[in-house]
């Protein structure tokens, strides 16, 4: 989903700013001039006013062109990924897709490794 967010970037005990391009429940499009490097993982919170907490989750980057930059969602607290479904829901026009989308990223957290 398209939106008008703001973003911290924090990886190596570095803080870098972006501005989201895009959301979903699995990443998202982030645009920055920080120089993230192909899948290594970075902590994103994602603000999208001062009245909402931001939305937090570990993330891997799996996309690199120039200050673009693609994350792939690898884990989520429950709070955040309410919040980001809640966010999502509003403006979506297919609730089911959210749905299918928020029920895969918390099975796919709720697993532990052995």
């Amino acid at each position: 989903m398209p939106i008008n967010a703001k973003a911290l970037i924090e990886q190596d005990g570095e803080k870098h700013t972006a501005s989201v391009v895009d959301v979903s429940l699995n990443g998202a499009h982030l645009k920055s001039s920080a120089s993230l490097k192909q899948d290594s993982t970075l902590s994103l919170s994602i603000i999208f006013d001062e009245l909402s907490p931001p939305i937090k989750m570990f993330a891997k980057v799996v996309y690199c062109n120039g200050e673009n930059y693609g994350v792939e969602c690898l884990e989520i607290d429950i709070d955040s990924m309410l919040q980001l479904r809640s966010m999502l829901t509003l403006h979506n026009n297919d609730p089911e897709t959210i749905h299918r989308e928020s029920q895969a990223l918390w099975e796919r957290n709720s697993q532990e490794p052995e």
